[in-house]
């Protein structure tokens, strides 16, 4: 699996990210806080698939546009259909399969 999961806020990306961290997902949180040089290295890592999964929130992900992710997950479900429907397209993208839940 390779994916996004998706909070509302800073400090739940950061929580879960912990949380996974200490199960041993190969995860890092990223969202408006972080530095730019600490979001592109975050970033990078995801694009060469060092990370498995990235916690993110809207705000950071609008800038995400990867290739081949396989799962999207709602974990804190979007109050609007935009960012839902933005949040889902991180997934399936150039006519490969996805899922969003």
């Amino acid at each position: 699996m390779w994916g996004v999961i998706f909070c509302r806020t800073k400090s739940a990306t950061q929580k879960l990210a912990k949380q996974l961290i200490a199960k041993n997902f190969t995860t890092e949180a990223i969202h408006g806080d972080l530095l730019q040089k600490e979001r592109e290295k975050v970033m990078r890592a995801f694009k060469n698939k060092s990370l498995r999964v990235l916690v993110a929130t809207d705000v950071a992900a609008r800038g995400i546009d990867i290739n081949d992710v396989d799962l999207v997950v709602q974990f804190d479900p979007p109050r609007d259909v935009d960012t839902y429907v933005h949040r889902s397209g991180r997934t399936g993208r150039a006519g490969k399969k996805g899922v969003s839940v």
